[in-house]
């Protein structure tokens, strides 16, 4: 997984435009804590069986801090060889909202 700071090479990536809403520091751990759905959502559609413990390892090894109302630019793809990128790159892009996080596709011109 990245942050997108820049122009962004041409790969399968997907970007994803991440928002903490809360008025408190969280991090990619707290977004992965809160949205499990999304793992099962996942592995239901898919096939797969990640744990919760993998995503949570695979986000604390990617770790990003978001600020209080901080929006943030992720990249997430499965060719990056890890859970949360392989899982978020496709649950991500339908778009949604939990109690802490909102999050959109964001098309970037490659």
């Amino acid at each position: 997984m990245k942050i997108r700071n820049g122009f962004v090479s041409n790969s399968s990536s997907s970007s994803f435009l991440i928002i903490n809403k809360s008025n408190k520091f969280q991090d990619l751990i707290d977004f992965v804590k809160e949205n499990e759905w999304l793992l099962e959502k996942f592995n239901d559609a898919y096939n797969h069986n990640f744990t919760q413990l993998e995503m949570i390892e695979s986000a604390r090894k990617n770790n990003y801090v978001f600020d209080p109302k901080e929006e943030k630019v992720l990249i997430f793809g499965d060719e990056h060889g890890t859970t949360i990128g392989h899982v978020y790159d496709y649950m991500l892009r339908e778009g949604g909202q939990s109690e802490n996080f909102k999050w959109s596709f964001v098309e970037l011109n490659r």
